[in-house]
């Protein structure tokens, strides 16, 4: 008996088999594998003659959660761990095996300029996590999703403690007149706006009674020198580009520009409805990661997605206007997770609207101009039409920015 358990768990222990070929593999027969299993970690999946055996680290599952439109918590399935770190999701009318976590819990871990923030602020009381997220391991992701998970990006609650805290979020009413005390805690005390948001420009998250924004800002407008003026510049730039999109009918964030003390970009999250409402994403980095594996640009793994039929065709369309848009106005930052697409439970949907967009070739890098002589690309790889499209909203922005009187006379000269 103790040898034929052991034979059964060495099957078992890098892949879910059926009872039949569990029989096969160790040469134990059938009713005999049968009574082994009930004595076994095993999780049963599936029904009938597709049934398959999965070995657990624990008997015990975590459930994953989704926070609807409405700001509802639904209960999306039951994750369970695998003993050889991979990972099965068990829902009503079926189950998803991934080879570790599933690859969109990656995704909201904490990152960039907020998520530095955030990690600074939970290392000093919670010994079992470190600032670098992109190297933890299984288990310390589960913590950080299982204690901290309330608020991150798109709509996905991993445990009851989270989800009951998720039940219990109130946002305070932020309005423009404390933008400016805000960023002068940030400098004081980083940890007073936390956020998992990504991306290293300085930014914080607010709700303002009726929606939940990111609001980036530059150096103060008292501070007169050039770097600081560039901030400014492509701060506006941004706001620019995308109006210059959703003007065409490209679905892009909506933003809006604040002068103050300093520059305050808002950009309208689109994973959130509401004060309470949430939308799923995911990013091209984690589909990439997932079903891909290229680490390249945005339409190869875009075409690769879609001749897996993982995304659709409008999508793809939007993927390769996007990229070339970015392309011709100098954006030298598309990287992988710059570009999402909306999730429905576990299911990828529609690209999200376009983020993140402006002439990254000319930010300041450790205090110093950037200041290319940028040339138009003579080959983007995408279609004609995409790239048609993308250059006559191109020019239009372009002619935006020469004539937006706070972009400096500097700036114009650079590049108009």
């Amino acid at each position: 008996m103790a040898d034929n358990k052991q034979l059964i768990l060495d099957a078992l222990r890098y892949e879910m088999l059926s009872s039949r070929d569990i029989a096969k593999r160790t040469g134990i027969s059938q009713p005999t594998v049968s009574r082994v299993l009930k004595t076994l970690p095993v999780l049963k999946l599936g029904g009938g003659r597709s049934t398959v055996f999965a070995l657990l680290t624990q008997p015990e599952a975590l459930p994953l959660y989704q926070v609807d439109e409405g700001g509802k918590l639904l209960l999306l399935g039951s994750l369970y761990r695998r003993l050889d770190g991979a990972s099965v999701l068990v829902y009503a009318d079926g189950y998803q095996a991934y080879d570790s976590l599933p690859f969109y819990l990656y995704d909201v871990l904490p990152a960039g300029f907020l998520g530095a923030i955030t990690l600074k602020k939970i290392i000093q009381i919670d010994s079992s996590l470190n600032t670098r997220s992109d190297s933890w391991s299984h288990a310390q992701v589960v913590h950080y999703l299982t204690h901290y998970g309330a608020d991150l990006t798109g709509n996905l609650v991993l445990g009851n403690q989270m989800a009951e805290r998720v039940s219990e979020l109130n946002f305070a009413q932020i309005s423009r007149i404390d933008y400016s005390q805000i960023t002068a805690q940030i400098k004081a005390s980083p940890q007073v706006f936390g956020s998992s948001i990504a991306g290293e420009q300085p930014k914080f998250t607010v709700y303002n009674d009726a929606h939940h924004l990111i609001v980036k800002y530059s150096p103060l407008l008292s501070e007169k020198n050039p770097v600081a003026q560039r901030h400014r510049d492509l701060l506006i730039c941004e706001h620019l580009a995308l109006e210059s999109l959703r003007e065409a009918g490209i679905p892009a964030a909506k933003s809006s520009l604040f002068m103050d003390d300093r520059v305050y970009l808002e950009i309208a999250r689109f994973d959130r409805i509401g004060e309470f409402g949430r939308k799923g994403m995911v990013s091209l980095r984690a589909l990439d990661a997932e079903y891909v594996g290229k680490n390249s640009n945005w339409v190869e793994i875009a075409q690769s997605l879609l001749s897996q039929k993982i995304i659709s065709q409008q999508s793809f369309e939007q993927v390769e206007i996007a990229y070339a848009f970015g392309q011709l106005i100098a954006n030298t930052d598309m990287h992988l997770g710059n570009f999402s697409f909306y999730m429905d439970g576990i299911n990828i949907g529609e690209a999200t609207p376009i983020y993140d967009m402006l002439p990254m070739a000319y930010m300041p890098r450790q205090g110093e101009l950037m200041n290319p002589e940028w040339q138009t690309p003579r080959f983007i790889p995408v279609s004609e039409n995409a790239r048609n499209i993308a250059q006559e909203i191109a020019e239009r922005f372009w002619e935006s920015v020469g004539k937006q009187s706070d972009i400096s006379d500097e700036f114009k000269e650079l590049v108009c």
